[in-house]
């Protein structure tokens, strides 16, 4: 049985591992070095999905406290089973999208 602390606890880890990847890309934008930061990305997404997975087996659903209701209310529309794969394609599009134009304004010589 899972528990609060256990979410929290891989939420944290997958902020740790996006952080590293991102430090990483950031670091060596354009070399050979920033390829080291797709594993850290791609563990930062599996242990966002065991955190989901987690989330799902909770049976009281409210992680935040009591007085930020709208944001159980979105974690709970958000990370059901029937929605949870839309949200995370949207989120990744517009996340690739922001970095793209990101990188557009930095590096215009590359594009």
């Amino acid at each position: 049985m899972y528990t609060k602390k256990d979410y929290w606890i891989q939420i944290l880890i997958a902020y740790v591992f996006l952080a590293i990847g991102l430090v990483i890309v950031s670091q060596f934008l354009g070399k050979v070095y920033s390829l080291f930061a797709f594993p850290f990305l791609g563990l930062a997404m599996v242990w966002i999905f065991k955190a989901v997975k987690i989330f799902r087996s909770l049976k009281d659903k409210n992680v935040y406290p009591k007085k930020f209701i709208f944001l159980n209310r979105w974690a709970q529309w958000s990370l059901a089973s029937k929605r949870f794969k839309y949200v995370f394609l949207i989120s990744i599009l517009i996340g690739g999208i922001i970095g793209f134009l990101i990188a557009c304004q930095l590096y215009p010589a590359l594009f």
